[in-house]
C-alpha cells in the first residue's frame, strides 16, 4: 500500500515536473528491493546477476523513484532477451568526474554513483539507440508496450539531477543503460573517489 501511495505521488511529481523529496538513499537497499519485485516475473531462463561496490556512498534522492527507473530497465532487459537464455546483470559503482567528462555529461564535476543494467538480449541498431528515450517510442508489437518506460525512467533520474544514457555494440550484442546518479550525501576522500566516467 504505502509502495501504490508512493508511486502515485511520484507520476504527479513527473507530470508537474515538480522537483522530487530528496533524502539519504543508500543504493544497495533499492537494488535489493527492486530484484525481489523482479524475481516474482522474472522468466526461468533469464539470470539475474549482480556486481556491488560496497564502497559507493549515500546519494540524496527519492527512493521509489530510483527504484521505478531500475524497474523500468530491468523490464526492459527482460523483453530484450524475450525466450532466449540470457543474463541481466546490474552493477553498481562510483567514480569521480573531472571538468572534460562532467561537461560532456551536463552535469557538474565531483563524485557520482554509477548505476548500470545490461543485458545479453537481442541489441540495440545505432538508430534506434539515438530514439530510445522519445516518448511513445517502442520496438515492440502493437499491444505489447507503450513506449513510455525508459522515457519516464530517464525524466527521473534527471529530475534527481542525474543523467542516463544507453550503449549497444550492435544488434545480436546485448544493451547497457547507465545511470550517473547526482550527489552523495558526503565526499569521498580521493584515495576511494572511484574510476573516471568517459
Amino acid at each position: 500500500g504505502r509502495r501504490a501511495r508512493d508511486l502515485v505521488r511520484q507520476i504527479l511529481t513527473f507530470s508537474r515536473n515538480e522537483l522530487p523529496s530528496r533524502v539519504p538513499v543508500q543504493l544497495t537497499e533499492v537494488i535489493q528491493e527492486t530484484t525481489r519485485l523482479l524475481k516474482v516475473t522474472l522468466p526461468p531462463t533469464v539470470e539475474l546477476q549482480m556486481q556491488i561496490d560496497p564502497a559507493t556512498p549515500a546519494i540524496l534522492a527519492d527512493a521509489t523513484q530510483v527504484e521505478q527507473a531500475l524497474f523500468n530497465l530491468c523490464t526492459n532487459a527482460i523483453h530484450a532477451i524475450g525466450s532466449e537464455r540470457g543474463t541481466i546483470r546490474i552493477e553498481l559503482g562510483n567514480a569521480w568526474l573531472d571538468v572534460r567528462h562532467a561537461e560532456t555529461l551536463g552535469l557538474t564535476p565531483g563524485h557520482y554513483a554509477t548505476l548500470t543494467v545490461r543485458d545479453s538480449g537481442s541489441g540495440i541498431d545505432p538508430v534506434t539507440v539515438q530514439r530510445i528515450f522519445e516518448p511513445f517510442f517502442t520496438t515492440k508489437q502493437v499491444g505489447q508496450g507503450t513506449g513510455l518506460g525508459l522515457a519516464i525512467s530517464r525524466e527521473l533520474v534527471e529530475l534527481m539531477g542525474g543523467r542516463m544514457w544507453a550503449e549497444s555494440d550492435g544488434v545480436g550484442c546485448g544493451s547497457r543503460f547507465f545511470f550517473t546518479i547526482e550527489v552523495p550525501i558526503a565526499q569521498l576522500p580521493p584515495s576511494r573517489r572511484g574510476d573516471f566516467i568517459g
